[in-house]
């Protein structure tokens, strides 16, 4: 039997989503029990359990959204589909412009890179600002710190699923303060930066990597980030 699982930790929506399935499991339970009762009547109760059963199926499904893998494969799923690829038609697992319809939705996405050609983009997205009310059925968006957690772990899977002969040397992202950056003559210890700026420098790299900046814009806005001037 094939064990599919999730190989980063939850986002707080997903969790929201999980206990509303619980929730509606109760009333569930509570709906029958009204009326083996005689306090509902016929249409009252097939409206609830209609309404409820709806409910339920959506909540049980987006609390499911995201990246599974297993030795097999990995698969991601969307809220109307799901999508499994085998580990050897898998090219790359990289980050790419998500977009819902066509239509670029100004988030960075996780593409999954076929053989054939053709990428699933998976449910997961980054986005700068979580807004906790904002309902994201269709799309799972988590901070950028986040994001990359679970891009690394997924790229870790592919490397581990492929041959002992075809592996390559894991190697850590490079850290966008500190690329091709050539060390001072005299070490100078700078403090780290803060979350905001680490955001900031995250986004500037997204940009740069969708090819919205060009290296010189890019390497004039990381130093301002950075303070060099």
């Amino acid at each position: 039997m094939t064990v599919w699982r999730r190989p980063y930790s939850l986002d707080l929506t997903t969790a929201d989503f999980m206990v509303v399935a619980v929730l509606a499991v109760g009333f569930f339970v509570l709906l029958v029990f009204e009326v083996r009762s005689g306090g509902l009547l016929g249409p009252e109760a097939l409206f609830l359990g209609v309404w409820n059963a709806v409910g339920l199926a959506v909540a049980v499904r987006r609390a499911m959204l995201g990246v599974w893998v297993s030795p097999v494969g990995v698969r991601a799923r969307l809220l109307l589909r799901t999508t499994t690829v085998p580990w050897a038609s898998v090219v790359e697992i990289r980050s790419g412009a998500g977009s819902i319809a066509g239509l670029d939705m100004g988030r960075d996405a996780i593409v999954i890179e076929r053989t054939d050609g053709e990428p699933v983009q998976t449910p997961i997205q980054s986005g700068a600002v979580v807004r906790p009310f904002r309902l994201e059925l269709t799309r799972l968006v988590t901070w950028p710190e986040h994001y990359d957690e679970i891009l690394a772990n997924l790229r870790e899977c592919h490397r581990n699923a492929r041959p002992p002969e075809q592996r390559a040397p894991a190697s850590p992202a490079p850290d966008p303060a500190r690329a091709d950056r050539p060390d001072p003559p005299e070490q100078v210890r700078r403090p780290a930066p803060n979350a905001a700026r680490r955001r900031d420098i995250h986004a500037l790299t997204r940009q740069y990597e969708r090819g919205v900046l060009t290296d010189a814009e890019y390497a004039a806005a990381l130093a301002r980030l950075r303070g060099d001037g």
